[in-house]
């Protein structure tokens, strides 16, 4: 995938905390690698699934962690001191995407094998979170294995109208730029369209979903006040605490 100019960067900072993930492959109908940052606490604590996007993709089991820092935001000491957690961050192939019926249940079964070898996890608190390509999957994971997860934030998403009445079961906060031009916060400016931004999800969903919410960033906002492009709305969403403690509220 090409990036432009103004594709958001990883701090420094965030090198030290990829290296507490420790890295683990997974077999299911193929292979998965993925990472895991495993929590120092032996109480029931959540495990949040993290879905990266399509700069991501590949196998080097690194880069879905080391793109971008909203892959470790939930790892941070200020983070982990109040809201201990694991955070599951496998990385999707180039050639495959999230969205894959296949690759959806080749990860909820990952899910399900760490459920079982690591006994705190509590199932009533899984949260899941993705930005871009990973928003898509968020989705579609939702529409698809309803039952699993207490709470999402797709970021810069998108999906289709097949089953969208699923994601009423699960609490969803979504994030989106106005401008964003790589995936659109609105698909239905020129009429009918076969995908849904989060903005259309929104006004689809939001008379019938019991906890639905929306956070849309002005056009410029981005640019204007971190000088990056208008689709990396994963940069204030993963510095959002309002956000984040509202994930962290939520049990299924």
């Amino acid at each position: 995938m090409k990036l432009p100019p103004d594709w958001d960067e990883p701090s420094q900072e965030n090198k030290d905390l990829c290296d507490k993930f420790i890295y683990e492959t997974f077999d299911y109908s193929g292979t998965l690698p993925y990472r895991l940052y495993v929590p120092d606490s032996s109480d029931k604590v959540p495990i949040v699934l993290y879905l990266h996007g399509a700069d991501a993709y590949g196998d080097d089991n690194e880069l879905q962690l080391t793109m971008h820092d909203i892959g470790t935001v939930f790892v941070r000491d200020e983070w982990q001191r109040q809201h201990p957690c694991y955070v599951l961050a496998p990385q999707c192939n180039v050639g495959t995407r999230w969205s894959n019926l296949i690759m959806q249940n080749r990860v909820c079964a990952l899910i399900k094998s760490l459920r079982k070898k690591y006994t705190n996890i509590d199932d009533q608190r899984i949260y899941i979170y993705g930005y871009s390509a990973g928003g898509v999957g968020c989705f579609e994971i939702l529409k698809y294995h309803p039952n699993i997860f207490a709470a999402a934030v797709p970021i810069c998403g998108a999906t289709g109208w097949e089953n969208l009445k699923e994601l009423t079961k699960t609490s969803i906060w979504m994030l989106h730029a106005a401008d964003d031009m790589v995936v659109k916060a609105s698909y239905k400016t020129d009429g009918y369209s076969a995908h849904l931004g989060s903005r259309d999800i929104y006004e689809e969903l939001r008379k019938i979903h019991p906890d639905l919410r929306y956070t849309e960033y002005k056009a410029g906002e981005l640019k204007e006040r971190y000088g990056i492009n208008p689709h990396c709305s994963w940069v204030p969403g993963g510095q959002d605490n309002e956000v984040k403690e509202w994930l962290f509220s939520k049990v299924k």
